[in-house]
């Protein structure tokens, strides 16, 4: 059966399951738990073993159906305005996918900070397990006070898809926005919020993705490892837009690395406040920024490849600290080591250049081991007095970094920054850094081909045990391809 007609099928059964009872919906009326084998248990799918995700209202158990391959879960199995409350747990399956037709949404969006549980569900992802929503109104969001556990490896990643590519009804390479995306909150500290009140912070997510923010930045919201979120975004409104990820003052106890986010819409990662750390992230063929921040954002990230598509794209880095004020605390502060952008020459329908790193409304930080090249714009800008005078003052800084463009800086300002720091090395686009197409080489040279001494910054854990001492800069080296194996867009 194709998976088209499924949501067809599905809405036909419960209408006769209705006219049989003349009541509500009970799609599996016996509690199934998703630990053990279930297959006694059939629903649809000519007797398959029914081992969809389940949870109990009212004494009631709510389950997906089993068609074929895929569970496929009623609309009314969560919606924003009344989200699962319970532990579920979505298992892999062989040749198919949770298809959910209007998103995911775990734990209660509670707007006074007081009154959230903090001991919410958890969303248990099995390693291998695909997740396909419907369209742009589709996405997932777990609230504060829940958890995602969604634990892949590099044999058996976590996609998170459209339906679309499940049919293979893509044919544009560079299909995006064709669901939402995931969105987490957490209650970290954000620097929109009154600093001598922030146990009753609240805010509210861009593209209704739920409230956010308190006071505790080292909060957990579980742990993402090796995930795709692949043809996501979607503009809800004008500047209204959901990213591929976004991280709304999620807290350092989260565990995440190994994530890649690939044609996205709007943003591919963003965090807005919060201290989130990263390692190991891929960022292909995002139609507007790659990696962006704001609102006081204290994280870390190391290893982080950008490539940019060869249609659209905006920046590898945009930074923000807070767009209102640009001098509220806490400033947005990270540290990011092992950073590579690689931006696209091929474009020439007049749409967003391919940039690399903005750096923006009074944000700080230290960078580390950067590679940016092949940008059609400016490589490296730096914007707003607040940020100019950070930069100058030694509280945002840029260290053992290449930079190697077409056009490298936007202005003297940034370039007598940049090359302010001796360990920096600025090339031009013809300059030799990378090999099969994202790896830094082994030997930089410059347009003549002369080689280039380039020294990375190799004592990174003495600045924060989070990061591992190096040898190389970038984000990949020749010794350790991390990305292979699980990630896609980088070898096309």
């Amino acid at each position: 059966m194709k998976r088209t007609n499924i949501f067809a099928l599905s809405a036909v059964t419960a209408a006769l399951f209705l006219a049989g009872c003349g009541g509500d919906i009970n799609l599996t009326p016996t509690s199934i738990d998703n630990s053990v084998d279930n297959s006694t248990n059939n629903s649809g799918g000519g007797g398959a073993t029914n081992n969809c995700a389940s949870y109990e209202v009212d004494g009631t158990s709510v389950q997906g159906e089993k068609i074929g391959a895929d569970c496929v879960y009623p609309r009314s199995f969560s919606t924003p305005e009344d989200p699962v409350v319970t532990d579920i747990r979505l298992v892999e399956l062989p040749g198919g996918a949770h298809i959910f037709p209007n998103g995911l949404y775990i734990g209660e969006n509670v707007e006074a900070t007081a009154d959230v549980n903090r001991e919410g569900p958890t969303l248990t992802i099995d390693a291998g397990a695909t997740l396909a929503f419907e369209d742009g109104d589709s996405f997932v969001r777990i609230a504060r006070g829940a958890n995602i556990e969604a634990n892949g490896n590099r044999n058996a990643p976590i996609t998170f898809t459209s339906v679309q590519e499940l049919d293979n009804q893509i044919t544009n390479p560079n299909a995006r926005g064709l669901w939402g995306g995931l969105v987490i909150n957490g209650f970290g500290i954000s620097n929109k919020c009154d600093q001598n009140d922030l146990a009753n912070c609240v805010l509210q997510g861009e593209g209704g993705a739920g409230f956010y923010g308190g006071d505790d930045n080292t909060d957990s919201s579980g742990s993402i490892r090796y995930a795709l979120v692949k043809y996501a975004g979607y503009e809800v409104s004008l500047d209204n837009e959901l990213n591929g990820i976004t991280f709304n003052a999620v807290g350092s106890g989260t565990n995440l690395e190994y994530i890649q986010v690939h044609n996205n819409l709007d943003d591919g990662i963003e965090f807005f406040g919060g201290a989130a750390n990263v390692k190991n992230v891929v960022l292909t063929g995002n139609d507007d920024d790659s990696l962006d921040w704001a609102d006081g954002w204290q994280g870390k990230i190391q290893y982080i490849l950008v490539k940019h598509a060869d249609d659209r794209a905006n920046r590898a880095i945009e930074a923000d600290g807070n767009s209102g004020n640009n001098d509220a605390t806490p400033f947005s502060n990270p540290i990011i080591a092992n950073f590579t952008s690689i931006g696209s020459l091929t474009a020439t329908d007049g749409s967003d250049e391919s940039e690399g790193v903005l750096l923006r409304e009074g944000t700080r930080g230290a960078l580390y081991n950067f590679l940016i090249t092949d940008a059609r714009g400016e490589c490296l800008e730096i914007d707003q007095a607040t940020t100019l005078a950070a930069a100058q003052a030694g509280d945002l800084s840029i260290e053992n970094s290449i930079i190697a463009c077409s056009e490298n800086f936007a202005d003297q300002p940034t370039q007598d920054w940049f090359q302010g720091y001796t360990t920096n090395v600025t090339l031009d686009e013809m300059a030799t850094v990378l090999t099969s197409g994202y790896v830094t080489a082994a030997t930089i040279s410059d347009a003549s081909g002369a080689e280039v001494t380039v020294t990375p910054k190799s004592d990174l854990s003495t600045i924060d045990p989070f990061f591992d001492d190096v040898d190389f800069i970038g984000a990949v080296s020749e010794d350790d391809d991390w990305t292979n194996g699980w990630t896609v867009g980088l070898r096309d």
